[in-house]
């Protein structure tokens, strides 16, 4: 892919914890809003993919706290697909959060898969949505077994 879609957030006052910072929780969902921006920018919209039967889950987060990021301030999440297995079923997405200075804040990488709505089971996304992912695979992108258990 050449060039890595974003996404920017305004970080309002609801976003912060105690401390005045972001709270850990908005930095996944800045990261799921910053991956479905990518799936519809991709023609991919939430109605079409349960049209198509099919929805997205994560199987599991990870985040690395690297800078502040403060109430007022612009983050620009930067998602790259970094994991994919040879049928799309399995994904991995990692999301990069930068401050208005260009500073790395943090890194959110989420293992996720693709599920059959109706036979709620792992299963390969339809040829188009594979297309659009196989598109968007950054250059160091590793092959995800595909186990659909």
């Amino acid at each position: 892919m050449s060039k890595e879609p974003t996404k920017s957030f305004e970080v309002r006052w609801d976003d912060m914890d105690l401390n005045g910072h972001l709270r850990n929780t908005r930095y996944l969902e800045y990261a799921a809003t910053a991956r479905l921006a990518f799936l519809v920018d991709s023609g991919w919209t939430p109605q079409d993919l349960l049209k198509a039967g099919v929805a997205a889950v994560s199987l599991g987060e990870e985040v690395r706290y690297l800078r502040e990021v403060l109430p007022l301030e612009t983050v620009t999440v930067a998602s790259r697909i970094v994991g994919l297995s040879t049928d799309g079923a399995r994904w991995r997405f990692e999301h990069s959060f930068s401050r208005e200075s260009g500073e790395e804040a943090a890194v959110v990488r989420t293992l996720g898969a693709w599920i059959d709505v109706r036979a709620r089971r792992i299963a390969a996304p339809p040829v188009g949505l594979l297309t659009a992912l196989e598109a968007a695979r950054a250059a160091d992108c590793e092959v995800l077994t595909s186990s659909k258990r």
